[in-house]
C-alpha cells in the first residue's frame, strides 16, 4: 500500500456524538452536540471533552463545573442535529419539543430521550489556544432499563445503535464483525 501525506486538519473520524447538558445562569437547561469526546481511567472513569470557540455550553461548564453527556442514538439524531445547528448564545432552544430531568447524582439537565447518559464533575480544565479541554469524573451513568441485562464488559453497539459523526455527515454502526482475540482465526 502506497501512502501520501495530507495537511493536519479537522478530518478525524469517526467520532461519537453526545448531547451535552448544562444549566444557564437563570437555571434553564442548555443542550448542544459535542463530538470531541474520549474516555480515560484514573482510579475512576473520566470523560475527556474539548470545546472550542465561543459556546454557551463552555461558559456554563466553566461556571458550574459539571455537565451531562447523553449518547446520541439513531432515534434521537434529529433532535441532536437541532441542538447542534442552533446556538444557545442566540436564545433559548425551544423550537423543537423535548423533555428533560435533572440527574440523579448531579444537578445537570438530562434529555429524557437519551438511552445512555453520563453525569460528570469537572476535575481539571486545560486551556488550549482556541479551546478548553475538560477532564471530568463520571459520577453516575443512567441507562435505559432495556439495557439492564446487557453485558457491560462487552457492550453491543448494534443494540445501542449510536449515531457517529464524520465532518458534516451522520452514520450508523454496521454489523458486528468480530470479537477481541479472534485474530488467530484470520491469520493462522
Amino acid at each position: 500500500m502506497k501512502k501520501i501525506n495530507i495537511k493536519p486538519d479537522c478530518v478525524f473520524s469517526p467520532q461519537p456524538m453526545y448531547i451535552i447538558g448544562t444549566k444557564n445562569e437563570d437555571g434553564t437547561p442548555n443542550f448542544c452536540i459535542i463530538t470531541w469526546i474520549g474516555f480515560s481511567f484514573d482510579k475512576t472513569p473520566h470523560l475527556m471533552m474539548s470545546i472550542g470557540g465561543s459556546k454557551l455550553t463552555k461558559t456554563n461548564i466553566l461556571r458550574e463545573g459539571k455537565f451531562s453527556a447523553g449518547m446520541i442514538t439513531e432515534d434521537i439524531l434529529w433532535l441532536a442535529d437541532y441542538f447542534g445547528s442552533t446556538r444557545g448564545e442566540e436564545g433559548s432552544k425551544t423550537a423543537v419539543p423535548y423533555g428533560y430531568t435533572l440527574g440523579e447524582q448531579l444537578e445537570v439537565p438530562i434529555i429524557d430521550q437519551c438511552h445512555w447518559t453520563y453525569e460528570c464533575n469537572v476535575t481539571r480544565v486545560v486551556k488550549l489556544e482556541g479551546a478548553h479541554l475538560f477532564l471530568a469524573k463520571i459520577e453516575n451513568i443512567q441507562i435505559d432499563e432495556a439495557y439492564e441485562n446487557m453485558d457491560m464488559k462487552a457492550i453491543d453497539l448494534c443494540r445501542l445503535r449510536p449515531a457517529v459523526y464524520a465532518p458534516y455527515h451522520y452514520f450508523s454502526i454496521g454489523d458486528k464483525i468480530g470479537e477481541m482475540g479472534q485474530w488467530k482465526e484470520h491469520f493462522l
